[in-house]
C-alpha cells in the first residue's frame, strides 16, 4: 500500500511543482461598479510558506473573470502540494469562509462582504498538526490533520465570529501515516467522513447534535486504491475519486450510501479508461453528474449518477487542463472551474444540460502550490 501511495505522491508532486508567474495588472478588477452583490466570485488558497493568502477572482459586467484581491490568512502554508481536497469551506449561507494554514497549524475565519471581498476575523489554534481540509455544518467546524493523523473540531460563534475548541474532538484516524485527503460532513450533519490515501481506507465518525463523537472512528476498506477527494450529492450519496496509486489508466470513482452510525454500503464503481490519478471530484447541484480530475493525465472525466447510486462513464475526457486538481461548481450548475497548476491558471467551463463542458475562459498567473477552489 505504501508503495502505491508513494507513486501517487510522486505523480502529484510533479504536477504541482511548477514555476511561479507574476500578476498582470490588466487582470485586476479596478472598478467598484463591477463588484456588486451577486457577481460570481472564485476563491483559491496560495499555500505560501511565508504568507498564506486567499486569492479571489470576480466576474465583471462584461462576463469577464478578473482578479478581485488577495487576503492574508494570518498564517502560513507549506509551499507545495498537500494531496488534499477542501482547503477552503463556506458556512452554509456563504457569509463566512474558512481556510486552513498547514504551515502554522491554524484555521482562519473570514467574513464575506456583499462585494465578495474578505475580512479576516479570527485565527484559531489547532490541536493537531498540519490541517489540510476543513468542513462546516451549522456552528460546527472540523479539520483533518495530515501531520498527526487526527481530526479536530470547533464551535463557531457566529455573533462574535470566533472559533472555540470543542472538547473531546481530537480523534485519531485508522493509524499512523494515513495521508488523509479530505474531511466532510454528510448532508445531514450526522457523520464525518475522511479519506486516507496511504491506508486505502475511508474512516467515519458518527456525531450527534451536541458534537459528541465515538471513542474511535469506523474504518472501511476502499473498493479502489488511494481514495482521495469526495462529494455528497443531492441524494446524500458519497461519491469518491480513487487515484489507484497513480497507475496509468486506472482512474476510478465509487459511490456509497452512508448508513446509521457511519456504516458504509458500496453502491457502484466505474472507471475512466486510459486516465491516471483521479484525485478531485465535484457533483452538479442536481446530483446527476460527477466530474473528477485525472491529475497525471491532465484531464477531467464525467460520470452520470442514477437515483440508486449507479455510476456510468459519460465522457472519458470532458476537458483538458495541465495537472488538473481542485474544482468548483457554481450554485446554478452552469459553470465549472478547474484549478490547473500545470499552467498556473484556473480554467472556466460552461456546463450544458447533458453535462458536456465547453471552455469559456482562463484565469492566469497563479503561483505554484495553490490549493482549494470555491465559487460564490
Amino acid at each position: 500500500m505504501i508503495s502505491k501511495f508513494k507513486i501517487s505522491t510522486l505523480v502529484l508532486s510533479l504536477a504541482l511543482v511548477i514555476p511561479t508567474f507574476g500578476y498582470a495588472a490588466s487582470y485586476y478588477v479596478d472598478n467598484d461598479r463591477e463588484k456588486e452583490n451577486g457577481r460570481d466570485t472564485v476563491y483559491t488558497l496560495s499555500n505560501d510558506v511565508n504568507k498564506n493568502e486567499v486569492i479571489s477572482f470576480q466576474r465583471n459586467a462584461k462576463g469577464e473573470m478578473l482578479r478581485l484581491g488577495r487576503f492574508a490568512t494570518g498564517g502560513t502554508g507549506t509551499g507545495g502540494g498537500l494531496g488534499n481536497q477542501g482547503a477552503l469551506a463556506f458556512s452554509k449561507n456563504g457569509d463566512y469562509l474558512f481556510a486552513v494554514n498547514p504551515g502554522s497549524n491554524t484555521l482562519s475565519v473570514f467574513s464575506v462582504g456583499k462585494n465578495g471581498k474578505l475580512k479576516l476575523i479570527d485565527v484559531a489554534a489547532n490541536n493537531g498538526l498540519r490541517p489540510v481540509s476543513v468542513t462546516v455544518d451549522k456552528n460546527r467546524v472540523f479539520v483533518v490533520n495530515a501531520g498527526d493523523d487526527t481530526i479536530f473540531g470547533y464551535k463557531f460563534n457566529r455573533r462574535a465570529g470566533k472559533l472555540e475548541p470543542l472538547p473531546l474532538t481530537h480523534k485519531r484516524l485508522s493509524g499512523s501515516r494515513t495521508a488523509p485527503a479530505q474531511i466532510s460532513f454528510d448532508n445531514e450533519g450526522e457523520v464525518l467522513v475522511v479519506t486516507e490515501k496511504a491506508t486505502n481506507k475511508i474512516t467515519t465518525f458518527a456525531i450527534d447534535e451536541d458534537s459528541n463523537l465515538p471513542a474511535d472512528g469506523i474504518s472501511f476498506d476502499s473498493v479502489g486504491d488511494t481514495p482521495f477527494g469526495f462529494a455528497f450529492n443531492k441524494r446524500n450519496q458519497l461519491i469518491i475519486s480513487e487515484a489507484n496509486g497513480g497507475r496509468a489508466g486506472e482512474s476510478s470513482v465509487s459511490a456509497y450510501k452512508v448508513r446509521d452510525e457511519g456504516l458504509l454500503q458500496l453502491l457502484s464503481s466505474a472507471g475512466a479508461p486510459g486516465q491516471a490519478a483521479a484525485c478531485w471530484i465535484v457533483t452538479t447541484p442536481s446530483g446527476r453528474i460527477a466530474y473528477t480530475t485525472n491529475t497525471a493525465s491532465g484531464t477531467v472525466s464525467s460520470f452520470t449518477v442514477n437515483a440508486n447510486g449507479t455510476l456510468k462513464l459519460l465522457q472519458v475526457v470532458a476537458a483538458r487542463e495541465a495537472g488538473a486538481t481542485d474544482m468548483a461548481m457554481s450554485n446554478d450548475g452552469k459553470t465549472l472551474y478547474v484549478l490547473a497548476p500545470g499552467s498556473n491558471s484556473v480554467g472556466e467551463y460552461s456546463v450544458d444540460r447533458n453535462g458536456a463542458l465547453t471552455k469559456t475562459s482562463t484565469l492566469p498567473g497563479l503561483a505554484a502550490g495553490v490549493t482549494g477552489l470555491l465559487e460564490r
